[in-house]
């Protein structure tokens, strides 16, 4: 952990707040959702189907605060457990090329869809903060009565997962935070820049905007995945907008911010950077390493904000490396 001086903790803050108020004085009169939510059949539903029966994969689901939430179980069950949290928007097929570089004899994954996300349940009305939602998680580890575990989240996930260590500390074994989302930045980031704007690049209405979004969070092989992703995903994001622009409001309204909880994470973390973020800058991930109490940082170079995704093996080399370290 390094010292971090007064004036700076108070430019976090302030980046937070404005990058929030703004936004959502933006959009304070968009559309909102009128009663129940239920995604149309899709492509990428389908494919969410037959993700279960891959090999090694057990798909199952729990009720968890009135949501059906959906998640993979790969291993015994009895080993350690590892869990792995998706980012905005996403859901658990983020982590699948990661997966089989991260699995090892003795451990357990567990790859849920966050309520509101994947083939999780979304409920309107539901808060869906950082706080609720790692709430929920403690909920879900809880009821499948797992050990404390390691925990690897990405963006969102990662911000969830700061709080779930702060606020139900005896879950956690360690922390892995990706590119994760809840910090202040020293200096806007593009996607933070049209967030002050009131646009969202990360909630796509139409085919050119889940372009866009790809093009913004990927940066290696970024013309191949923004052209191949929108085939598979383009109609989910855009019947999923209303719900995302929900949950994103909510997600800039934290019960408390997050650079002000990371003293009460005693976990040991690794945090994971990609240097070429467009969606969180990369000056974050030194923002928690000196926050955090017990945190390492490593930043990848020619690497954006999707780690898991643009380097599978070398992120899973990491973490096993950092696992080692705790032994």
């Amino acid at each position: 952990m390094q010292v971090m001086e007064t004036a700076t903790y108070e430019a976090i803050l302030a980046s937070l707040e404005e990058v929030s108020e703004q936004y959502l004085k933006a959009t304070a009169d968009l559309p909102t959702l009128a009663g129940s939510w239920q995604p149309g059949r899709n492509a990428w539903q389908r494919l969410q189907s037959m993700s279960g029966w891959l090999p090694g994969i057990r798909a199952e689901r729990i009720e968890i605060d009135g949501h059906c939430m959906h998640y993979w179980r790969i291993g015994s069950g009895h080993g350690t457990p590892v869990v792995l949290v998706h980012g905005f928007g996403a859901s658990k097929e983020n982590w699948l090329s990661m997966l089989p570089a991260l699995y090892k004899r003795g451990i357990t994954l567990y790859v849920p869809d966050l309520p509101g996300f994947g083939q999780s349940d979304y409920i309107d009305g539901a808060r869906y903060t950082y706080g609720k939602q790692a709430g929920r998680l403690d909920e879900w580890a809880r009821r499948l009565a797992l050990p404390a575990a390691h925990w690897i989240g990405s963006s969102m996930g990662g911000a969830t997962l700061a709080t779930l260590g702060a606020n139900h500390p005896d879950r956690v074994r360690s922390l892995v935070l990706m590119n994760a989302a809840g910090m202040g930045s020293a200096r806007f980031s593009p996607m933070e820049t049209q967030l002050l704007q009131g646009e969202n690049p990360l909630i796509a209405a139409s085919t050119a905007e889940t372009r866009a979004l790809f093009r913004i969070a990927i940066h290696r092989h970024q013309g191949l995945i923004s052209r191949l992703m929108p085939l598979a995903m383009g109609s989910e994001m855009q019947q999923r907008a209303p719900v995302n622009r929900r949950i994103f409001a909510d997600m800039m309204q934290p019960e408390e911010p997050v650079p002000g909880l990371l003293d009460r994470v005693s976990a040991p973390t690794q945090i994971v950077w990609g240097e070429q973020d467009r969606v969180v800058d990369v000056s974050c991930a030194h923002h928690y390493g000196a926050l955090l109490p017990n945190a390492r940082v490593r930043v990848l170079r020619g690497i954006g904000h999707l780690p898991m995704l643009e380097a599978p093996l070398r992120s899973a080399r990491i973490v096993r490396n950092f696992w080692k370290t705790l032994a």
